[in-house]
């Protein structure tokens, strides 16, 4: 008998040692490598622009009212709402595995046989069980992690909404710009078509010179229609953002943005912070870790007690009972093991996806830094070439007035003209469109909640 006690003694012992894990709250061991985000952070700055309030960054009121319309009433930022909810009332619902499920079963019984009688009863059972080994636990600690992930997505629909809101307002800025410089090139070429044409009665051209200046003015319309068809479309996509039907959008003029005299990117561990997206792969490590705990809960007893008590009548009696019953799974194991095996693959992965996370997240403020950085440089040459441009432009007609060049001569300095200040809209729009990127990269719009 000692002997068998002993064994016993022991057996618990290495089950209480071996449970040790079970109950372990996760601990995040991410790291973020200092050159995650290659060169271009200053180990100095702390002040990051993501974490700016965007109506700070974006001062249009127009575009702060189209995005506070679509944070609000876009379907998809309210269906990330709902999927918060869900994961909230999965938590609520875990914590009842520390309550006893109570059910009220009342029966009466009739019977005839020679003579009757009756029977009936009023019982209350209880049935509790308790997860001595940290199910319970585990599965609430798994929920909470749920929540945590379903509202960084939540802020990822909105980082990715409001930039897309605020791509789109200046893509109809751009085009508003452009369909600007068409219009103003349509009037010019009209004005070079009616010289064209009266040289040519004048008999100083031949007619193929007033053919070719009606095909330009012709191109020039058809480009223009082209415009305003692009612009219906793009109004149609925001009004999409903001769930309501397609209307025409409200904007300010392309030159009323400012870019950000400077850019605070703040130290690569910011990233972890601000981003949603790293934040939610940072999550998958969490949920994972639980996951490969309740898979080795899995191995261990369930204790479960179960009750039984009210009355009885005819004959008139109280009945009560009580049952306490260990479940160990024996004939499981191999089942359970292959289970464990492949949660504990499941967190190599998360790991995995955590670190190529962060990977990604670097790659892109890298490259939107670089591409800010870009379009602040070829800005000054662009417009060094439109004014050159447009002074050549303006010698060349000036000189077709008086007879001293061909008509071919302005035409060219016409498009040359026109290519230079479109070249100089999309300059501005790529500036506008990377620092949009940025911002976001750097975990923008979705810092500060709508008020």
């Amino acid at each position: 008998m000692k002997i068998k006690h002993i064994y016993v003694m022991l057996l618990a012992g290495v089950l209480l040692f071996s449970s040790c894990n079970l109950y372990r709250k996760y601990q995040s061991d991410a790291t973020v490598r200092n050159d995650v985000m290659g060169d271009v952070v200053n180990p100095q700055d702390t002040v990051s622009m993501g974490n700016m309030d965007w109506r700070s960054l974006f001062t249009d009121p127009q575009l702060q009212r189209l995005i506070e319309t679509a944070l609000t009433n876009n379907t998809d930022m309210r269906s990330a709402q709902l999927s918060i909810e869900q994961a909230q009332n999965s938590v609520k619902s875990a914590k009842w595995g520390y309550a006893p499920m109570l059910s009220f079963t009342p029966n009466a019984t009739y019977a005839y046989q020679g003579g009757s009688s009756f029977s009936a009863q009023i019982p209350i059972s209880a049935s509790w069980q308790i997860g001595i080994f940290g199910q319970t636990t585990t599965g609430v600690r798994k929920a909470k992690a749920q929540v945590a992930y379903a509202e960084d997505y939540k802020q990822a629909v909105q980082v990715s909404l409001a930039a897309n809101v605020a791509e789109l307002y200046y893509t109809l800025v751009m085009l508003d710009r452009e369909l600007e410089i068409e219009e103003q090139t349509e009037q010019l070429w009209e004005e070079s078509l009616e010289s064209t044409r009266a040289l040519f009665d004048a008999g100083i051209y031949e007619s193929p010179a007033v053919y070719q200046m009606e095909a330009s003015v012709s191109s020039v319309k058809t480009e223009i229609i082209d415009l305003r068809n692009t612009i219906l479309t793009t109004e149609a996509s925001l009004c999409n953002l903001l769930a309501e039907p397609p209307h025409h959008i409200e904007r300010a003029s392309f030159g009323a943005f400012r870019m950000p005299e400077q850019l605070h990117l703040g130290l690569p561990v910011r990233l972890l912070d601000a981003r949603p997206d790293v934040r939610m792969a940072e999550r998958n490590m969490e949920l994972a870790y639980y996951s490969t705990q309740q898979a080795r809960q899995n191995f261990y007893p369930t204790l479960t007690i179960e009750g039984l008590f009210g009355a009885a009548f005819s004959p008139a009696q109280m009945i009560g009972q009580a049952v306490a019953s260990l479940t160990q799974p024996i004939l499981e194991a191999g089942k359970l093991s292959a289970q464990l095996k492949n949660a504990k693959l499941d967190q190599e992965k998360a790991k995995l996806e955590f670190e190529q996370a962060l990977l990604d997240a670097g790659k892109e403020v890298y490259t939107y830094v670089h591409n800010c950085q870009t379009a602040g440089q070829k800005a000054e040459l662009i417009a060094n070439r439109v004014n050159s441009l447009q002074q050549a432009y303006d010698a060349t007609s000036a000189l077709m007035q008086h007879g001293s060049t061909t008509y071919l001569e302005v035409l060219t300095a016409q498009e040359s003209l026109l290519s230079a200040q479109l070249s100089q809209v999309q300059n501005q729009y790529e500036a506008i469109q990377a620092l949009i990127n940025l911002y976001s990269a750097l975990g923008g719009f979705g810092t500060h909640e709508t008020k």
